[in-house]
């Protein structure tokens, strides 16, 4: 009997690119030498009419190849994005009459006479496929086999297509893989299956209930941070996985791809965030995610000022003239969207996923046994506070320069008229990132360094720069067309919109400087 822990992703990728990657360097020259073969195999599935044995996480199969028989159990898995991990049990066997006892006396612990009781196992659908085997070395120390199934699931009376694609590990590291994958990706559009042709069979049977969405799960904070980021990541990424399915064959849905993709996206580049200091690579894998972020929150800007123009048009009640502008920011939007649809059929979104996962397998951690999660966040909290804190004494100092310059009359500034500005409003404007992760920390978990009345301002600042980002973000999203134009009627209306944004602008900052100045009254207490 052989025990291993089957690592597996399976992919979905058109007949027409699986030939186009079978002729490329990257299959072609990594073919391990006589491993290229073709078999028929048969699969059947069994199982109690109740599906005890589902119900326990078993998946229990005989497959026959040729004239060999081989009974296998799977135990229940680990599933991210295509991506499996499962126990598995192989055994030999005469025929393909089910027999949970050749398991037991190889030694498998499942008391299978207590878990069925009465209950028969009989036979629940069957699998046939045309299966092409390729072994290919990755990397000198990994192996995985490519296996190209076609074929169909009899299950009920009805049938369903195979058409897929698997890459288990032989030998190796999981990170090759993920590795290998991306670039997979990087070659032909993929995308991923995460149910295996077991639950494909039972779904054909009606006996498999629906997931549904799948709640997005809480930072367990203390827990090591490495394995809760890493599963934070995998939750992230088989999010995008599954959503980019039902994205690519609805045309429909290119203008919503930010409220799809952009939570899953943005939590990733968040995480990497608070990693930076702790995590080798991490840097290279945020600028990997700016492929995917950069258009998804142009879309989401073009749609605010969307909205925000046809309101200000609604309010003009007529004064305005007949609308030159709508169409041209609603060109905008789609646009965008049908750029992110052409990013998503290209294969771009799950490139950048496994690229991701396979750098954060093989990144290396530090004190990854002993730091919790929720240490981490206030190790990094308290570096954002000191940078704070020395951004305002730089404040100060220049402050403090530019009043000693105009009292000898030697001013620099070639305004005369110029207003000193606040040492708020200058380090509001260079931390804002840094305020910005400051404030969602604060969110999502008690800051020990702040008391709790600074906690609070945090909070209202925090409220104030989402409100100066947004305005600010419309402000760049005004398209280029629209600057442009030539017919007075649009020149006027785009000079309304422009004004609108601008005076909204400088209420928002003035705002974020008065909600900073009471924080920081807060942390020097």
């Amino acid at each position: 009997m052989e025990k291993n822990v089957e690592t597996e992703i399976k992919l979905l990728i058109a007949k027409k690119d699986v030939k186009a990657l079978l002729a490329s360097p990257l299959i072609a020259k990594k073919i391990k030498k006589g491993s290229h073969k073709t078999v028929k195999l048969v699969n059947i599935y069994y199982d109690t009419r109740d599906l005890l044995l589902q119900q326990a996480g078993i998946a229990y199969r005989v497959r026959q190849n040729g004239k060999k028989y081989e009974a296998t159990i799977k135990l229940s898995q680990k599933e991210a994005g295509g991506l499996s991990a499962r126990q598995e049990y192989n055994v030999a066997v005469k025929n393909a009459k089910p027999d949970l006892s050749v398991f037991a006396e190889a030694g498998l612990e499942v008391d299978f006479n207590s878990l069925l009781g009465p209950a028969q196992i009989e036979k629940l659908f069957s699998v046939r496929v045309k299966r092409e085997i390729l072994l290919l070395q990755v990397t000198k120390e990994t192996l995985v086999e490519m296996a190209i199934d076609q074929g169909f699931i009899s299950a009920g009376g009805k049938k369903e297509t195979i058409d897929e694609v698997e890459l288990e590990v032989k030998e190796g590291s999981l990170a090759d893989l993920l590795a290998y994958t991306a670039k997979i990706a990087a070659t032909v559009p993929v995308f991923t299956e995460s149910r295996s042709k077991y639950a494909r069979g039972l779904a054909l049977l009606d006996k498999l209930e629906p997931e549904g969405t799948r709640p997005v799960p809480e930072i367990d904070w203390e827990n090591d941070y490495s394995a809760e980021y890493k599963k934070q990541f995998y939750v992230c990424g088989t999010a995008i996985m599954e959503e980019q399915n039902v994205f690519a064959d609805c045309s429909r849905l290119q203008t919503e791809a930010d409220r799809i993709f952009l939570p899953h996206f943005a939590r990733m580049q968040e995480f990497l965030y608070w990693l930076q200091p702790m995590m080798d690579g991490s840097a290279g894998m945020q600028a990997n995610l700016q492929e995917a972020l950069r258009p998804l929150y142009r879309l989401r800007a073009a749609k605010a000022l969307l909205r925000r123009w046809k309101s200000l048009f609604k309010l003009a009640d007529g004064r305005l003239g007949s609308d030159k502008v709508t169409r041209l920011l609603e060109d905008q939007v789609d646009d965008i969207g049908n750029a992110i649809q052409r990013q998503v059929l290209s294969g771009v979104y799950s490139g950048i996923v496994f690229a991701l996962w396979a750098a954060m397998e093989g990144a290396g951690w530090k004190a990854e046994e002993y730091l919790q999660a929720g240490k981490l966040l206030q190790v990094r909290v308290k570096d954002i506070l000191e940078k704070i804190d020395a951004a305002l004494a730089q404040g100060q100092a220049e402050k403090a320069e530019k009043v000693g310059a105009l009292l000898a009359g030697v001013s620099k500034t070639k305004n005369k008229k110029a207003k000193l500005q606040e040492p708020g409003s200058v380090t509001a404007a260079r931390l804002s990132k840094e305020l910005y992760y400051l404030t969602t920390a604060n969110s999502e978990c008690k800051l020990t360094d702040l008391c709790k009345e600074s906690r609070k301002k945090l909070e209202k600042l925090g409220e104030a720069l989402q409100k100066m980002e947004e305005v600010n973000t419309l402000g760049r999203s005004i398209p280029e067309a629209l600057l442009k134009t030539n017919t007075v009627l649009a020149a006027r209306q785009s000079g309304y919109l422009l004004g609108n944004l601008a005076a909204e602008q400088q209420a928002e900052c003035k705002a974020v400087n008065k909600a900073f100045a009471k924080w920081v009254k807060t942390v020097k207490k």
